[in-house]
C-alpha cells in the first residue's frame, strides 16, 4: 500500500538527537520541533528507532499517539534479535522468523499496529545487507532466501491480522564492496510499498573514505534499486555529511537544489539523520556544524517540493 504521488513531491523528515532518551525511556517531541524551528519548515515523519520487543508495550502505542499529536507521521526502524518471545534455535535468525518460531509476538505487534490506526512507516531490519549490524544476514548467519521468507512471513501475518496502516519500508545501506546484492534480498513488490537507501558523505574521517557528494553517495545504488522496483517511491532514510575533508554547507546546498530535483526523480521522502557521532564514529552528522551549514538547508528546503504533510498527494 502506497500513496498516489504528486509530481515532484518530497515529503521532510527526521531523527534528530534528543528525540528519544533511552536511559529513562522517554520521547522527546520537543527536540523534533526545534529542528523544525532550524530547518525553518515542518517535517512530516518522525523517524524513530526502537528494539523489536519494545514494540509490544503500552509505551510504544503512547509513543505513536503523542508523534501524531504533533501531526507527524511515525516512522519505527526496529532490527530483529532472540529474546523470550523470540527464542534461541538451532536455525539462523532470519530462519526461525520464517518458520513461525515467533509467531505469537508478531501477532501481539500486530494489534498493537492496527489499534494504533494511523499511517505508520515500518522500517524492518534496515541496512540488512552490510555485515557490521548484528541483525545483517552476513552477521546472523541467515541465507537471502530466508531473510526473504521472513519478511513474507511477518507480511502475511499483519494481513491475517487486518493491518492496514504500515507502509513497508525495505532499506538497505548503499553498496559496499561487503554488503549484499539488492537483487537477492528484496520481498518482491507485494511486500514492499517503499524501497530506501541510507548512506553517508563520510569525508576524509576513515581510513578508506574519501569526500563524495550526494550523488556519488546514492547515485550508482539509487539506479540498482529503481531498476529492481521500478513504480514504488523510492526514501532516503538515513542521510548526511561530515565537515571533514570538503565543504559542508555547499554540499548540502547542491544536493537540496540541484543533485536530488534532477538526478533522482523518484525520491519522495528525505529523512535527515542530525546526530552528533564524534565520539562513535568520528563524524558530526548534525545540520548546525558548522553554524553555515544550517543557511543552506533553509535556503534549499525553500523549493515547494520540499513538502510537510500529506495532503499533498492524493
Amino acid at each position: 500500500m502506497y500513496l498516489t504521488r504528486a509530481t515532484h513531491t518530497i515529503y521532510l523528515g527526521a531523527w534528530t538527537e534528543g528525540l528519544w532518551e533511552p536511559k529513562t525511556n522517554v520521547l522527546h517531541p520537543e527536540a523534533l520541533q526545534l529542528f523544525e524551528e532550524h530547518i525553518g519548515k515542518k517535517v512530516t515523519i518522525a523517524h524513530i528507532y526502537r528494539g523489536w520487543h519494545e514494540l509490544d508495550s503500552d509505551n510504544f502505542i503512547t509513543e505513536l499517539q503523542t508523534i501524531d499529536r504533533y501531526s507527524w507521521v511515525p516512522m519505527v526502524s526496529a532490527n530483529p534479535y532472540y529474546f523470550d518471545q523470540c527464542k534461541h534455535t538451532r536455525y539462523s535468525l532470519y530462519k526461525s522468523i520464517e518458520r513461525g518460531d515467533c509467531d505469537a509476538f508478531l501477532r501481539n505487534i500486530s494489534i498493537r499496529f492496527r489499534t494504533y490506526g494511523k499511517p505508520l512507516f515500518f522500517r524492518f531490519a534496515w541496512e540488512m545487507n552490510i555485515p557490521s549490524n548484528e541483525w545483517s544476514l552476513q552477521y546472523t548467519g541467515s541465507t537471502a532466501q530466508e531473510f526473504v521468507g521472513a519478511w513474507r512471513h511477518i507480511h502475511t501475518i499483519m494481513n491475517e491480522e487486518n493491518v492496514t496502516n504500515v507502509q513497508w519500508v525495505f532499506c538497505p545501506q548503499v553498496n559496499t564492496p561487503t554488503s549484499i546484492a539488492y537483487e537477492e534480498i528484496f520481498p518482491g513488490d507485494e511486500y514492499v510499498d517503499w524501497v530506501g537507501l541510507d548512506g553517508y558523505n563520510w569525508g576524509t574521517t576513515q581510513s578508506w573514505s574519501s569526500w563524495q557528494n550526494f550523488s556519488d553517495v546514492f547515485g550508482s545504488s539509487y539506479d540498482e534499486l529503481v531498476k529492481l522496483a521500478p513504480g514504488k517511491p523510492v526514501m532516503i532514510a538515513e542521510f548526511g555529511t561530515t565537515d571533514q575533508g570538503g565543504d559542508k554547507p555547499g554540499w548540502f546546498s547542491a544536493a537540496l537544489n540541484t543533485q536530488i530535483p534532477q538526478r533522482f526523480p523518484e525520491v519522495k521522502a528525505l529523512i535527515f539523520y542530525n546526530e552528533d557521532r564524534s565520539q562513535e564514529e568520528q563524524s558530526n552528522w548534525k545540520i548546525d556544524s558548522p553554524p553555515q551549514t544550517l543557511k543552506s538547508i533553509q535556503q534549499g528546503l525553500k523549493d515547494s517540493r520540499y513538502v510537510s504533510d500529506f495532503s499533498q498527494y492524493k
